[in-house]
């Protein structure tokens, strides 16, 4: 199941004052705000869009498990970006039950994909 996008782009400096919500040299708010405008095109809500230390994340809740989205530039790149899809397991247990991650995941991996694709300024990167 792929869970992880890598990719180089010129559209996701970060913001003016950035390092005092996340740790300094790590940014990625502009790629999430993407990633949440991207979602919310194709009817998935994001319940919520907050910085870690390392990245930003988003959360999605509408599903039967919580989906997180991780959205932060590599390690002392200005312009590569990781974009991280949890869970990466193929199933979660929940209470007594087995529930398949594999086809929400998939969805939006698809969906995220799909509009990195199409946009000439960005560039999937092998990994």
């Amino acid at each position: 199941m792929e869970t992880e996008l890598y990719i180089k782009s010129e559209l996701f400096p970060s913001y003016p004052g950035e390092e005092n919500h996340i740790n300094p040299g790590r940014f990625g708010k502009r790629l999430a705000e993407f990633t949440k405008n991207t979602l919310l095109a194709n009817k998935i809500e994001v319940a919520d869009l907050y910085a870690t230390d390392y990245s930003y994340e988003l959360r999605l809740d509408q599903f039967k498990f919580s989906v997180y989205i991780s959205t932060g530039n590599i390690d002392g790149e200005k312009n590569e970006f990781l974009i991280s899809i949890s869970p990466k397991e193929e199933f979660k247990r929940k209470l007594f039950k087995k529930i398949s991650t594999k086809e929400t995941v998939s969805k939006i991996y698809g969906i995220i994909k799909q509009e990195l694709l199409d946009n000439p300024e960005i560039e999937i990167l092998p990994y």
